[in-house]
């Protein structure tokens, strides 16, 4: 009984620091931004469709947002970072418009990672779309015509900007905390930093 005592007492300082995160070390604090104010904690990631680790972190990602999605608010912002990437980018805002968002993420996202496939030019977006069932004039019109998806593009890379961006996945919880993988170290520390954010913006 009393090695198993000193046992807790060895282990107590460890359990129950072990989801103490550090502003500056495991997340930053966003300054000059002011924070949301809605019922549900604002969530947003940063990604894109030509990024490994966005891709590997899709699955534990949607099953944390729908563990969490009675306190969050959930919404993505497609960087870009190179000239492929504004061509995810306007798929992603295509597909939302259309109405097909949660049907075609992850075929772009098996598309560019898993089949190594080339979707960087218009046309190439275009023969996507078509090929998964969209009418030919309405996937060139939403792609490459419609003033909406290139002003969505234009806030999604102000949005960035504001936010400092500079690796993906990035998330930034309720306009006030900003943490990414590198600074996480890993997939399953990264939706602990989350919980950890979104708890620390209830209490605020």
């Amino acid at each position: 009984m009393f090695k198993q005592w000193l046992l807790l007492i060895v282990l107590l300082p460890s359990l129950v620091f072990a989801d103490d995160f550090i502003a500056g070390k495991d997340y930053e604090v966003v300054n000059g931004i002011e924070a949301s104010h809605s019922e549900k904690i604002s969530v947003i990631e940063f990604f894109s469709y030509g990024c490994p680790w966005c891709f590997r972190i899709e699955s534990s990602l949607e099953q944390w947002t729908k563990r969490q999605e009675k306190s969050i608010a959930f919404s993505r912002v497609p960087v870009v970072f190179n000239t492929d990437w504004t061509y995810y980018a306007k798929a992603y805002y295509t597909a939302e418009l259309l109405g097909l968002g949660k049907k075609l993420t992850p075929l772009l996202f098996k598309a560019i990672q898993t089949d190594k496939k080339t979707l960087t030019s218009s046309q190439d977006m275009i023969d996507f779309f078509v090929a998964q069932g969209v009418n030919k004039d309405i996937a060139e019109s939403a792609f490459a015509h419609s003033t909406t998806v290139d002003m969505k593009v234009n806030e999604g890379n102000v949005t960035m900007a504001r936010f400092h961006i500079t690796a993906v996945p990035a998330f930034v919880v309720n306009n006030a905390y900003k943490t990414d993988l590198q600074m996480a170290k890993s997939e399953e520390r990264l939706l602990k930093v989350l919980d950890y954010l979104v708890a620390l913006s209830k209490k605020k």
